[in-house]
């Protein structure tokens, strides 16, 4: 008995630990996915043109910056509404090899109309809440007890 109060708070601890470490990575992947999805649907998306643009995949009306951050953001089923906000640049394949997309593409898929080869990139981050003070002391990037997950992907303009 002796052994086992001595023993339980730590194993406890663990588990604890082990169970957040499990939300950190399945949100982690979730993003990732969902990035990818939505730089697949931009870069289908800009098959359209400006006056007749294509439609969203689901049927939900014609694609558009908007439509696409909120089809990713109501995919998003383990992380919290509203609190990811995906953005969408469109970039020459010379500035996505040069890791540049983001700071030298301009935002919004309107640019990859009738532009095919060029790069869409959809770029999205969450403040991952660590919930335990043990792991946030381990894993934290931010001073709120958080971690920042990050997700980028790319696809080719058709």
């Amino acid at each position: 008995m002796v052994e086992f109060v001595f023993v339980a708070p730590i194993g406890f601890l663990l588990l604890l630990g082990i169970i957040v470490v499990a939300i950190i990575v399945t949100n982690f992947i979730q993003l990732t996915n969902e990035a990818r999805e939505g730089a697949r649907i931009a870069a289908i998306c800009g098959e359209g043109s400006v006056i007749k643009p294509a439609q969203m995949p689901d049927g939900s009306g014609p694609c558009t910056d908007a439509a696409i951050a909120s089809y990713i953001t109501t995919h998003l089923v383990a992380v919290p509404g509203g609190s990811v906000n995906p953005k969408i640049y469109v970039c020459t394949p010379l500035q996505a090899a040069s890791d540049v997309c983001s700071t030298q593409g301009s935002q919004g898929i309107a640019n990859c109309y009738g532009q095919s080869g060029r790069i869409v990139e959809v770029d999205m981050s969450y403040d991952q809440p660590l919930y335990l003070p043990l792991v946030s002391g381990v894993f934290q990037t931010n001073s709120n007890g958080t971690r920042t997950l990050k997700a980028s992907a790319q696809a080719t303009c058709e």
